[in-house]
């Protein structure tokens, strides 16, 4: 079979699968099928964000609850820019503004207007008031305070939450991170 012809019937191929959807195992698949045919055409998606560190992993002052005024905007070489603002005091999350444009993809926009905040110690979450999956999740480690979304597709052009990395403050001063 030609190679264009494979990648003719993969379409149809998620369609049924899709179709059949309901069952995590089949959607898990689907997933599989869609990365590997990225990878094909050699446009990985970013590595998933990294999950909140365990309450064995955190410093004491976590308990008292995350502080971080932080203003993070850059723009890279490959055109991927931040621009994110986000104010907690003791694990109270009180302003969040982020904007964060991936090159050929789009941009993704969070906005504290459109979420609820759902814990503050010892990692913050703030959980989408459109979404239940969609969750923002901060939390820090030494001095680098990392801000992470997870299953929030909706928050960005279509397609770009897959290549969405997390956003990394300063602690203290709460700059970018290098």
């Amino acid at each position: 079979m030609k190679k264009k012809a494979r990648f003719a019937l993969l379409p149809s191929l998620l369609g049924l699968l899709l179709l059949a959807g309901g069952c995590a195992e089949l959607q898990q698949d689907v997933r599989e099928i869609r990365d590997y045919i990225r990878k094909l055409r050699g446009k990985e998606p970013a590595p998933p964000p990294p999950a909140p560190p365990s309450s064995t992993e955190m410093p004491p002052e976590a308990a008292a609850g995350l502080s971080l005024n932080g203003n993070c905007v850059g723009r890279e070489e490959s055109g991927y820019a931040e621009n994110v603002r986000v104010n907690v005091a003791r694990g109270q999350v009180s302003a969040l503004d982020a904007r964060i444009d991936i090159p050929k993809r789009g941009s993704c926009r969070f906005q504290l207007a459109g979420y609820r905040q759902t814990r503050q110690a010892p990692f913050v979450e703030l959980q989408s008031r459109a979404n239940a999956a969609c969750a923002l999740r901060m939390w820090q480690q030494g001095d680098r305070v990392t801000l992470a979304a997870s299953d929030c597709p909706e928050a960005c052009a279509r397609g770009a939450f897959e290549y969405l990395w997390p956003v990394q403050f300063q602690s203290p001063g709460g700059g970018c991170y290098p």
